[in-house]
């Protein structure tokens, strides 16, 4: 006998899964929450996703990932210098109507709040990712005599992922997005 086929959209049930996630999150969020906000019924949401929350959680860092960081990520590919886009990328930390402002950033929610290890581990892996694209981009404006790092090479990636998670909690102090601009303006100045 045939499984029956989805009657849901895939992409924007893990968005409307992203969404639930990101305000409430992992722990805070239901699977009712996730079904409600999906559109499906617990059959279909665990005919869906076997492992249940977590297996859906997995799958939501996988589809923020290749939704919210691929612009940023393909032009830091090819531009000649990355600070400016490095500085639009921190910068959406910084807009207080803006889904990082309201809630910060997902990856970095995930890692703070979730003791799974597994989800952890999804989590660090694609602010990995994202940080190693930042150092190459750097490393390439760095070896064509664009930019002259004033720290070295090796603390690139930890900086970088120091700025960002320090900012995922100091916008929760510092409510002004202009000082928040101007710090992160100041802490990439590094890099020129």
């Amino acid at each position: 006998m045939a499984g029956r086929n989805k009657i849901y959209n895939e992409e924007e049930a893990l968005d409307k899964a992203i969404k639930v996630f990101w305000e409430k999150g992992y722990e805070n969020a239901s699977s009712r929450d996730l079904q409600k906000a999906m559109g499906i019924g617990m059959g279909s949401f665990y005919l869906a996703y076997k492992g249940g929350k977590e297996e859906l959680f997995l799958k939501s860092m996988d589809r923020f990932f290749s939704v919210y960081p691929t612009y940023a990520l393909s032009m830091l590919k090819t531009i000649e210098n990355p600070i400016e886009v490095l500085k639009q990328y921190y910068y959406v930390l910084a807009e207080p109507e803006g889904m990082f402002g309201q809630f910060g950033c997902y990856f970095s929610n995930a890692i703070i709040q979730i003791a799974d290890p597994e989800l952890k581990n999804g989590a660090t892996g694609h602010i990995t990712r994202i940080v190693e694209v930042f150092s190459a981009a750097l490393l390439r404006a760095q070896n064509a005599g664009i930019i002259h790092p004033k720290i070295p090479q090796e603390l690139w990636s930890a900086y970088l992922l120091n700025l960002w998670t320090g900012l995922n909690t100091t916008r929760y102090i510092e409510k002004d997005a202009a000082k928040l601009r101007a710090l992160i303006d100041f802490s990439l100045g590094v890099f020129e």
